[in-house]
């Protein structure tokens, strides 16, 4: 049995990874989207994410993955991805790939500093992909926008898959597909339901299985394909087997839950939370130095400050989660997933798990409708 010793990394508290939205706008209804109801217009404008830059460089950041919407929808992307590129940013860009139409797409998107590229893909049936996306046609353009990427010299092209229900199944099947691609990397995440009080517990034991044989694919295609997760639950599974120091480091890096230590999210507004499936709005860079507001962050998830609870306390294996996943548990220190199912109460564990409003500004964020394609309107002041 591991000991929380074998997960001691040192606490950073700097936000070297940034997830940064550009948009919320998107040509796709994807059934899992985090942001769907998300739909604000006001977007930074390229000053502001210029400074912004400036702000995340003096904080210590070095990485950014472009998140919320389809970010490639901005006319102004390549420029701005030529800005962190500049800056030394190593960039993932994570698209549904309908913006990378040709081979100069594609060239364009490694000069403009893209490292990694991952494109949305989530079935290797198209029929799947196509319904989960919301849009026929979406599995060969994903496809597509792949085989371009790789030609075009991406120095790390792979594809990120959504996992849920409809496609527990078929994680075999879609890590199989991604090495007959030839792609260099493929992510499973867990879907987040990141709406309070939703998640149904009753697919956490299947979860739990999942996880395993997700623990056995890293452990196949290793040397040749990487097949990475996000979720502190696969911590629990590591063994002697992934014996290599830097492949462990590598695995426990990407399912540790990183938010107040050394990741944060900023979204097309400026809204500034712990992950991107976190609601809980510590501050806004726009009418707040970057600096103040990752101070107020860490102070607010701070492990160290304020241990998790609930059912932590007793749990056998909170040395290696480490209290799980932040977004699973919201402003609580647990993850929300656990209670009813490792402690077998009739009831899930009692504790709250709704958010809690700190004192920062709140978000602004326009109805809950799929606006599509953006749509000719007034230019704000702000957006582009």
């Amino acid at each position: 049995m591991l000991t929380a010793e074998d997960y001691q990394l040192p606490e950073l508290k700097i936000p070297i990874l940034v997830q940064l939205g550009l948009t919320y706008r998107c040509n796709l209804k994807c059934s899992h989207c985090y942001a769907l109801y998300r739909r604000d217009r006001d977007e930074f404008t390229f000053d502001e994410v210029e400074r912004l830059t400036d702000e995340l460089c003096q904080a210590g950041s070095c990485s950014l993955v472009y998140s919320h919407g389809e970010n490639m929808i901005r006319r102004d992307f390549h420029d701005i991805a030529a800005l962190f590129r500049d800056r030394g940013f190593y960039q993932t860009l994570m698209l549904n790939g309908y913006y990378v139409r040709s081979a100069e797409d594609a060239v364009r998107l490694k000069e403009a500093g893209i490292n990694r590229a991952m494109v949305s893909l989530d079935s290797t049936d198209p029929a799947t992909h196509d319904r989960v996306r919301g849009r026929q046609g979406a599995f060969q353009t994903a496809v597509r926008a792949l085989a371009l990427l790789k030609e075009a010299g991406v120095p790390t092209v792979g594809f990120s898959t959504t996992i849920d229900t409809h496609n527990y199944a078929d994680v075999e099947k879609i890590a199989a597909f991604a090495a007959e691609l030839g792609v260099d990397a493929v992510s499973f995440m867990q879907n987040r339901y990141n709406r309070k009080n939703v998640f149904d517990r009753s697919v956490w034991p299947r979860y739990r299985d999942v996880c395993a044989r997700l623990y056995e694919l890293i452990l196949r295609y290793r040397g040749r394909l990487d097949v990475y997760t996000h979720d502190p639950f696969m911590l629990t599974l590591l063994d002697e087997r992934l014996d290599d120091p830097q492949e462990r480091a590598d695995f426990i890096g990407a399912n540790l839950c990183n938010v107040g230590t050394s990741m944060v999210s900023i979204d097309p507004v400026g809204n500034v939370t712990g992950c991107n499936f976190i609601e809980e709005t510590v501050g806004n860079v726009r009418e707040e130095p970057f600096a103040v507001i990752w101070e107020r962050l860490v102070d607010r998830y701070s492990d160290a400050k304020e241990p998790p609870t609930g059912p932590c306390v007793s749990c056998s294996v909170s040395g290696s989660c480490m209290g799980g996943c932040k977004a699973f548990h919201y402003s609580g220190k647990y993850d929300e997933r656990c209670g009813a199912q490792r402690f077998g109460d009739d009831q899930p564990h009692g504790l709250p798990t709704s958010q809690v409003t700190i004192s920062a500004p709140e978000p602004q964020r326009a109805p809950g409708v799929f606006l599509g394609m953006p749509r000719p309107r007034a230019r704000s002041t702000r957006g582009k």
